[in-house]
């Protein structure tokens, strides 16, 4: 069987327009690749970001102190245990005996730090302390939510 193209000339000017839209299309593609390489550059640094500052500071941004570090913990836990009670299903006993296995304390670590460390060493291990454990508590509000 033979082609159309193989039997007739191609229409004048044919070949300028296939490669007119052929060069749009790499062009489209270059854009992409490049929007894509700085897309992956901007997630890297913001990861690398996420490394480098301690895990804590995103949840105690404005806390200087031990005691506010502390302070604001047990509010966003309170607003953890908020959330469970406003959506209460079957398995909020389950989930709410999760959260408290994971953030429940007999002597809460602020209490156990020895009183000659300084205030700003006690901050950075309650951050990231408490960090950890609000980034288990948000894990599992995400489940619960699912």
């Amino acid at each position: 069987m033979e082609n159309r193209f193989d039997l007739y000339d191609l229409p004048e000017g044919h070949e300028e327009r296939f490669l007119e839209k052929l060069d749009q299309r790499l062009l489209r593609r270059q854009n992409r690749r490049i929007a894509l390489r700085w897309t992956a550059a901007a997630a890297a640094a913001a990861a690398i970001l996420l490394l480098v500052l301690p895990a804590g500071d995103r949840y105690f941004r404005g806390a200087r102190t031990p005691e506010a570090v502390y302070n604001a913990y047990l509010q966003q836990i309170g607003t953890c245990y908020e959330q469970l009670a406003r959506n209460y299903t079957v398995d909020a006993f389950a989930w709410e005996a999760t959260l408290a296995s994971l953030t429940q304390e007999t002597i809460p670590l602020v209490d156990q730090l020895p009183d000659e460390m300084p205030d700003r060493e006690k901050t950075r291990i309650l951050k990231q302390y408490y960090g950890a454990l609000l980034d288990g508590a948000n894990r599992l509000k995400e489940e619960w939510n699912n």
